[in-house]
Order: structure tokens, then C-alpha cells, then sequence
């Protein structure tokens, strides 16, 4: 179970942000996986539903994607064409047991060469491609597109349903780019954590990745933070590529900090197929047939 979100701005970046939770053959869930990452320059790709398929997914791209010349970059436009097959390819190679979970795929795209306009700014892509057929869905600037379980919840898509239909809160995350790029992503969010805290969704958790897709470059953060009563400190805007964090650095950095602050850190994360079989395997678990 899942939830990924994604919105092509009109400030030259398109962004997108999933949680992190798995739903095993058990029906157990688990906060442990990140499913959304970098492919090539100027695309990034998440994922919901079967695993197993979703990392094949994933590294299909990246074998697509894999320009060697840095001259060289995928059209998106193209990207939305040829992709579909690829995927339904991808997806009737596996096993019935894992075509039966679904899959889902979202492309997060800043063109390579067009604008919106203005020529600093990328025209930027958020296309959906769903199981069996993954035809594209595309998803319209000022609009959040969504893929995974936390799309079905009243409360996840009253969300969805504000951002594309409330000028005047949009306008308030919007501000976020004031001083910094990637500021309304990061406003985005927090949001959508204060939502996903509240709400308690089932089969998605709050701890988010958030990811910047520009022209040339995508970035990834944890929406990690520090609370004090109602109030979060968070940093605005993308930065670098967060460091792996461990269990033994969340303990040292919890017993640092002032009275009356918290810090909400996300767990262990696997990032690859082998680190999610040993992660689980570590908790006396299997992840076949676990679904995102």
C-alpha cells in the first residue's frame, strides 16, 4: 500500500513524493522502502503496487534511460509514447501471482529543451501509467496526480481536490519559492505530512520522500523534522541528497535535542530489491508478494 503524489510546477521543476510503507502477503505493513527514484538526468519514476514489478519497472527505465553522453537526454514527449509498451512488457513478463498485485507508474519529467515561457524555466511532465494496459495519464500544472491505496481515503483526495481547486491556498505554497528553488515542493510536503499524521491512513505512512526533478538534475530528501508543540522546523526548498541515516544516528540525534523538541527521522530504508530481502528477513519477515 502506498501513496505517491506528483505536480508539474510552473517554477521549471516537476515534484513528486511518496511514502515509504509496504504491505506484506501477511497483511502485515512495514515502513521500510523507498519507491521513488532518479533515472538518467531529467526524469525520476515511482512506484505502487507489486514490488517485485515495481523494481522492474524501475530498472527498465534506467536500462531506456542509460545515455552515456551527457549531450544526450530522454524527450519526455517520446518518453509518454514509447513507455506504455515497455511497461506492459515488463509487466506481462511476470508472474501471474505479482500481475494479480497491479502495478502503477509515475514519471516526473523537466524537458531537456522546451520552456513554459519564460527560458529559465523547463516545461516540466507528471505522467501516470497504470496496469494492464498503462496507457498515460497526464497530469496538468496546478493539479496533483496520484497512484497507490492513500488515493482511495476521503481525506488524501479532499487534498488533491484543494490544491487543484483553491487559488488562494495554492497561492500560500507557492510563496515557498520565495529566496529558493523547490520551496513550494517542500511546502507540498508538509501538508501532505501533517495530513498522513492526522489522518492515519491505512497502508501509508508518514514518512515521505520528497523528489525535485530539474533540468539536468533531480534531488531527493526525507521530509525529516524537528517539532516543538504545533511548530515544525524544516528546511525550504531542495537541497542535497540526504545521507543514509542508521538506527544507531536517529538514537544519538534524539538524545541531543533541547527539551521539549522531538524529531520526527524516518527509519531504516531499503533502496534496492536485495536491501528490502534483507531488511525484512533481519525482522524474521519475507518480502514475497508484498505490495507497495
Amino acid at each position: 500500500m502506498t501513496w505517491i503524489v506528483g505536480t508539474p510546477t510552473m517554477f521549471g521543476y516537476g515534484f513528486g513524493l511518496s511514502d515509504v510503507r509496504v504491505t506484506l502477503a501477511n497483511k502485515r505493513e512495514e515502513d521500510c522502502l523507498q519507491k521513488i527514484f532518479p533515472i538518467g538526468r531529467h526524469l525520476a519514476a515511482g512506484f505502487a503496487g507489486s514490488v517485485a514489478i515495481g523494481f522492474d519497472m524501475i530498472a527498465e527505465l534506467r536500462r531506456l534511460m542509460n545515455y552515456q553522453n551527457e549531450h544526450i537526454a530522454c524527450d519526455p514527449e517520446a518518453v509518454a509514447r514509447e513507455w506504455p509498451g515497455q511497461a506492459k512488457a515488463v509487466f506481462d513478463r511476470a508472474a501471474e501471482s505479482e500481475r494479480a498485485l497491479h502495478s502503477h507508474v509515475m514519471l516526473i519529467c523537466a524537458h531537456p529543451q522546451l520552456h513554459n515561457g519564460n527560458p529559465n524555466l523547463p516545461r516540466c511532465y507528471v505522467m501516470i501509467c497504470r496496469s494492464p494496459r498503462f496507457e498515460v495519464e497526464h497530469v496538468r500544472v496546478h493539479n496533483l496526480g496520484s497512484i497507490g491505496s492513500g488515493s482511495t481515503y476521503e481525506r488524501c483526495r479532499a487534498e488533491i481536490e484543494r490544491f487543484a481547486g483553491d487559488f488562494r491556498f495554492r497561492e500560500t505554497l507557492m510563496q515557498g519559492e520565495t529566496g529558493r528553488s523547490g520551496g513550494m515542493g517542500t511546502m507540498i510536503g508538509i501538508n501532505l505530512t501533517n495530513t498522513l499524521q492526522e489522518a492515519r491512513v491505512p497502508g501509508v505512512s508518514p514518512h515521505l520522500h520528497y523528489c525535485w526533478v530539474y533540468r539536468g538534475r533531480t534531488v531527493i530528501q526525507r521530509n525529516d523534522h524537528t517539532t516543538k508543540g504545533r511548530w515544525s522546523i524544516i528546511p525550504l526548498g531542495s537541497g542535497k541528497d540526504a545521507e543514509s541515516i542508521t538506527s544507531e544516528d536517529l538514537q544519538r540525534n534524539r538524545a541531543c535535542l533541547p527539551e521539549g523538541y522531538s524529531q520526527f527521522q524516518m527509519p531504516e530504508i531499503a533502496t534496492t530489491r536485495e536491501e528490502l530481502n534483507i531488511l525484512l528477513q533481519s525482522r524474521g519477515l519475507s518480502a514475497a508478494g508484498c505490495t507497495a
